[in-house]
């Protein structure tokens, strides 16, 4: 698009450099000129094109008060049930453990719970062991998208009776713009810190989601706004040329356009190269190409539209900010947490190699980190991986704490007994893959003691917005190093019970491995859970072991009071089961691979409308 100029006459021949609005403009152009149709915003209407791009808006606002309602009741119901429940004993929470709303628990089955079809949701779809297709929405992600993309259709589409070359101009100024207003929210839903994470307490899986759903959006848009501008150009005649010598013409004439064009064939690359296949294959490749092509596609927009200050130039302002603050805010944090000035010191990371083909990695932070169960991070390991960030669970962190005193006195305050937060340790699992974490473990094993030193750092923390302090009983699956995500809300739990903190009465743990050398990594801090003030009254832990023969686990059975169980995890009777026994509101979570998550949906759902219970998963499917 560029800015409308009074036409010009064909009747002269071409200047060997002319300016593409200059052209045509001894003789007034008809009503229907082509030409006059084909550039700037000659017929396009913008106060329509205004109003749709406010009715976006109004929706989007409208999904966000919907969700954030959603979330202050819920959160207003969470904090009274656990203030009401944490000081009583387990006979009182009766009340809790049944549904009070019909209407809400048929929601939580047939729409926020429910996936696509019948239960898949997050399984793979394969075309071979090594290549992956891709995931399904959720109903409720499919109906937040389909609300979307048929609003888009029909504001590009509601274009009124005229004549054809200026029915077309209003179609590519309407596709055009609505693409540039959508590029906001691609670049937005794109970035790690996006502020409605913290606002929603949605996830950035799902944003991602949203991320990629749009991105196609504004590429389809973008091609409209192309051939609509194309078909008019493309019958325009100068000097004697028409067809395809007139698009090129313009092309060779014009910024703007080989702007535009170069953002385009940037937005095609990037559709193109983020088929799942393709991004789950080399995605340490698939992330390097991506920003910098975000790069070349954003640019062409900017010069598209500031050729002329097209009144959308805003816009592109709006996005072009968010994608200079997120690398600002990424820097801070991460020099925030992983270096200190005063000790001149900076985080030390150790690898160490575990049987099962398991790294476990330490993060050795020179000043206090912040986390809540469920967290995640970003972590960097330069001589590993130079370019790109890999995101893990936190399985297990904590803080040197040491009271202030300075002298071998009695304290003389209260300030005296005041603790201060020091260095912090955060551990992840990393099963060895392809890639960064094939590399890392082998790395690590080929020394002697099958462990290094290494320089690192790590981004974070992210997620880890779920409470689940308010429901007396607690369900965690897990798979794999799927551990890492659930393993920290057991300790947070079993302290908030022994501090009436929380209202958690039944801690079940439900971890499905292929062989016991998957414990190794846990040990050290299934050793310090399992010190903690009772333990074995509040906490079950329950490992089933799919391929290995049975191996009796007497020390690890003594020790930690492990329910071993040689046989295929079936969430369904365990989840039956516990609701048998359900004290007070009962919470599901699961962290693992995308059919076993899939597998404790359904459970879940089967079972949601009978009692009191949530579900909350947590995944990477990006």
């Amino acid at each position: 698009m560029e800015a409308s100029h009074t036409p010009l006459s064909s009747s002269r021949p071409a200047p060997t450099l002319i300016d593409v609005n200059d052209a045509h403009s001894q003789n007034p152009a008809t009503a229907n000129d082509p030409y006059k149709f084909s550039h700037g915003l000659t017929g396009v209407d913008q106060p329509a094109n205004y109003l749709f791009v406010n009715i976006l808006v109004s929706i989007i606002v409208g999904l966000t008060l919907l969700a954030i309602c959603l979330r202050l009741m819920k959160g207003v119901v969470q904090n009274d049930r656990r203030l009401l429940t944490a000081i009583t004993s387990p006979q009182c929470h009766n009340y809790w453990s049944k549904n009070r709303h019909g209407w809400w628990a048929w929601l939580k089955r047939h729409i926020i719970y429910s996936p696509l079809w019948s239960t898949r949701h997050n399984r793979e779809f394969r075309i071979s062991r090594a290549i992956s297709v891709g995931t399904l929405p959720t109903r409720m992600q499919l109906i937040i998208i389909m609300i979307y993309t048929a609003a888009n259709v029909a504001f590009c589409l509601a274009i009124p009776n005229q004549p054809e070359t200026s029915k077309i101009a209003e179609f590519r100024g309407r596709c055009g713009a609505i693409a540039v207003f959508n590029i906001i929210f691609v670049v937005l839903f794109a970035l790690r810190n996006n502020p409605f994470i913290w606002l929603l307490h949605v996830s950035y899986d799902t944003f991602n989601l949203f991320h990629r759903w749009i991105a196609r959006l504004v590429f389809v848009e973008a091609l409209a706004h192309i051939f609509a501008w194309m078909y008019n150009t493309y019958r325009v005649e100068y000097a004697s040329r028409s067809g395809w010598e007139s698009i090129n013409w313009v092309l060779g004439q014009s910024l703007s356009y080989r702007s535009g064009l170069a953002s385009f064939i940037a937005f095609s690359f990037l559709i193109l190269h983020s088929f799942g296949p393709l991004r789950h294959a080399f995605y340490e490749t698939f992330l390097t190409l991506h920003r910098l092509t975000i790069i070349i596609a954003i640019s062409g927009v900017y010069f598209h539209m500031a050729k002329h200050a097209l009144p959308q130039l805003p816009w592109g302002y709006l996005f072009i900010s968010f994608l200079a603050a997120e690398p600002l805010i990424r820097t801070t944090r991460i020099l925030y947490y992983n270096s200190s000035w005063r000790r001149r010191t900076w985080t030390k990371v150790i690898v160490e190699a575990l049987p099962g083909e398991v790294s476990r990695i330490t993060f050795e932070l020179p000043s206090s980190w912040p986390a809540n169960p469920g967290s995640f991070i970003h972590v960097y390991l330069p001589r590993i991986t130079l370019w790109s960030s890999h995101p893990f669970s936190v399985a297990w962190w904590s803080d040197d704490e040491h009271p202030r005193l300075c002298s071998e006195k009695l304290p003389q305050s209260i300030r005296d007994l005041e603790t201060s937060r020091g260095p912090s340790t955060v551990s992840c699992i990393i099963r060895a893959r392809t890639g960064m974490t094939r590399s890392l473990y082998e790395k690590a094993g080929r020394s002697q003691t099958s462990s290094i030193q290494l320089w690192g750092a790590i981004e974070g923390p992210y997620g880890g917005y779920h409470s689940l302090d308010s429901y007396g009983t607690v369900i965690l699956f897990a798979a794999g190093v799927g551990i890492t995500h659930q393993i920290s809300f057991v300790r947070h739990l079993l302290s908030g019970h022994n501090e009436r903190t929380a209202a958690a009465q039944q801690i079940l743990l439900v971890w499905s491995i292929q062989s016991t050398d998957m414990l190794e990594c846990v040990k050290p801090w299934l050793d310090e859970i399992s010190m903690m003030q009772n333990f074995r009254k509040v906490v079950r832990i329950r490992l089933h072991i799919s391929k290995e023969p049975e191996n009796p686990l007497v020390e690890e059975c003594e020790r930690y009071g492990l329910d071993v169980r040689y046989a295929r995890c079936e969430p369904q009777a365990i989840v039956d089961e516990e609701i048998l026994s359900q004290i007070g509101a009962m919470v599901v979570t699961v962290c693992g691979p995308g059919g076993y998550s899939d597998t404790v949906r359904a459970a879940v759902r089967r079972r949601v409308q009978l009692r009191n219970i949530d579900f909350i998963e947590e995944a990477f499917s990006y």
